[in-house]
Parts: structure tokens; C-alpha cells; sequence
């Protein structure tokens, strides 16, 4: 489990500290013919956030990862906040059906994870970290995700999220909301 960053029988909850100890010889050498296309896959997943961000920039109450100026980077995932819970959860439901697949990075916050539990956090110590837990979604990511993917994705995270805040089952985040977490921003 220490190969596996800690985790447990649940890959999310972590048990002990860990680090990321799982290549092997076959992916080194892959990974080390990938180097020479590098630098144009990264440009790749770039193009892909800019066209996520366009397309659901008009999305109400959907905030996306705020990178720093003086920071690059490598977009391995592209994770937004919607609103609530309940809405993630059907956009990850209907997404699925659709055979595109997303995740949730990370449903347990650091404080909670079993590894921790010595510092005494309980839930509710942290509500910012514990609602970004909540909320976020990642989004498929990878150099050659097909448009017609991104806008798909846009498509059903508008449509969810819009009939939910019609039928009042979402909460739109507020300026003012403690539960709004600084490293994301709305766009």
C-alpha cells in the first residue's frame, strides 16, 4: 500500500503515507519515447482547458482551478466545483451513460483521511476542504480529448446544473460563501 500512495482497500482512503512507487521497467520505457512528444502534449492539454473553460464559462455557479500567473501547469486532471453534491453526482450519472468517463479527485479531504486521524480533525473543522470534496468534478483530460467530448461535457453540466437551480435543488456559490474555496475562481 505504500506503492499506492498509502491507500487502503479504498483507493481514496489512505491508511499510511505513501508515495507514487508503481512503474515498472515496460512504462519507464515507454514514458522515456514520450519525452521527444512531450512538450507538444502538454500544449495539447493547454488547448483542452482553454476550449473546458469557453465552453462552461457561462455556466452559473460552476468555478474552475485557479492557476498562478508565475505557475505552469501540467493539467492532469481539469476539476471543476458545481454547486452542489446532488448535481455532480447526476452529471456524473448521466456522463457515465454517455460513456465519457469523469472522477472525483478526492472524496475524502487530507484531514479526514485515516492516516491523519492522530491530529484529531474531525468533519466540519475544515468546511472549505470538506465542500471542494463535495463538489468537484474532473472532467476527462488527456492530449487528445475530441472536441465533440468537451462539448458534450459543457452541454450536460449546463443542463444539470440550470435544472437544478430552477427546481431549487442547487445552491449557487456566493462571494461571500465560506464555503467557497480561494484556489478555485468563477470565470
Amino acid at each position: 500500500s505504500i506503492r499506492m500512495h498509502g491507500a487502503g482497500s479504498d483507493r481514496y482512503e489512505h491508511v499510511r503515507l505513501g508515495l507514487n512507487g508503481r512503474m515498472d521497467t515496460l512504462q519507464a520505457a515507454v514514458l522515456l519515447c514520450k519525452l521527444a512528444i512531450f512538450n507538444d502534449e502538454l500544449g495539447r492539454r493547454r488547448n483542452t482547458v482553454e476550449l473546458y473553460r469557453r465552453e462552461l464559462s457561462q455556466v452559473p455557479g460552476v468555478t474552475f482551478q485557479r492557476v498562478e500567473d508565475n505557475v505552469q501547469s501540467a493539467w492532469a486532471q481539469f476539476c471543476i466545483l458545481v454547486p452542489d453534491p446532488d448535481t455532480r453526482d447526476r452529471i456524473r450519472e448521466f456522463l457515465a451513460a454517455e460513456g465519457i468517463p469523469t472522477a472525483v479527485y478526492y472524496p475524502l479531504p487530507l484531514h479526514l483521511q485515516p492516516v491523519f486521524s492522530d491530529l484529531g480533525y474531525k468533519r466540519g473543522d475544515l468546511p472549505v476542504s470538506e465542500g471542494c470534496a463535495e463538489k468537484i468534478l474532473a472532467l476527462p483530460m488527456h492530449p487528445y480529448v475530441e472536441r465533440c467530448v468537451i462539448e458534450q461535457c459543457a452541454k450536460i453540466v449546463n443542463y444539470y446544473v440550470l435544472q437544478d437551480r430552477a427546481s431549487g435543488r442547487g445552491s449557487s456559490p456566493h462571494p461571500e460563501d465560506p464555503q467557497r474555496d480561494s484556489c478555485f475562481s468563477e470565470e
